[in-house]
């Protein structure tokens, strides 16, 4: 007589890798229907897409657009940033930093002889902003220029980054204040001893 159990372990098993191999990973997801509720979202660049990359044909029209998050970085682009001007808050940040310095420092620039000899006072300063988001030139007007005060206010405002544009280069005048600074106080006498 035959044992029926090493045949039965066999046709067991090889059930158990058809059930296995017929349900896959799981259940399948149903086939789309034209008629599903929740249409496939259009291919890129159809009509009714928005997407950054507008051709100016003349018909179309401009959407508003939407803050982007650079991949990556976690920063967001404000909206609207125009890319042929500078950046309004980047260059007014530098040149606040430029004009705190020139308060804060320039007027008590020493001249050859060792004496904070001025001028001081308000005045413009004008800085040409270049396109790569650098500083290109700064301008004092008279009586600062060509003064050690006048070096001092250059210096302040020349070293000043930016965010680049795609423009041309542009002219910015701002206000400053040059400082007079206060008198160093006179050296005490010493007491005389009484007698």
């Amino acid at each position: 007589m035959r044992s029926t159990a090493p045949s039965s372990f066999l046709f067991g098993m090889c059930g158990l890798v058809a059930v296995v191999l017929s349900t896959g990973c799981g259940p399948k997801k149903p086939a789309e229907d034209a008629s599903s509720e929740s249409p496939a979202a259009p291919p890129p660049g159809a009509p009714g897409e928005s997407t950054d990359d507008t051709k100016w044909d003349g018909s179309s029209t401009t959407t508003t657009p939407k803050p982007t998050t650079t991949a990556g970085t976690g920063v967001t682009q404000a909206p609207g940033r125009r890319h042929n001007e500078p950046d309004k808050d980047s260059v007014e940040i530098e040149m606040k930093r430029g004009a705190r310095a020139v308060k804060e420092h320039c007027g008590e620039t020493k001249d050859d002889a060792g004496k904070a000899s001025g001028p001081w006072g308000k005045t413009k300063v004008s800085v040409v902003l270049g396109r790569n988001g650098r500083v290109k030139g700064v301008t004092v007007p008279a009586p600062f220029d060509g003064t050690p005060v006048g070096k001092c206010i250059v210096n302040s405002f020349a070293n000043g980054m930016f965010m680049p544009w795609n423009g041309p280069d542009a002219t910015i005048d701002w206000d400053i204040e040059v400082v007079q600074p206060a008198p160093p106080p006179a050296p005490e006498k010493p007491e005389k001893p009484k007698k």
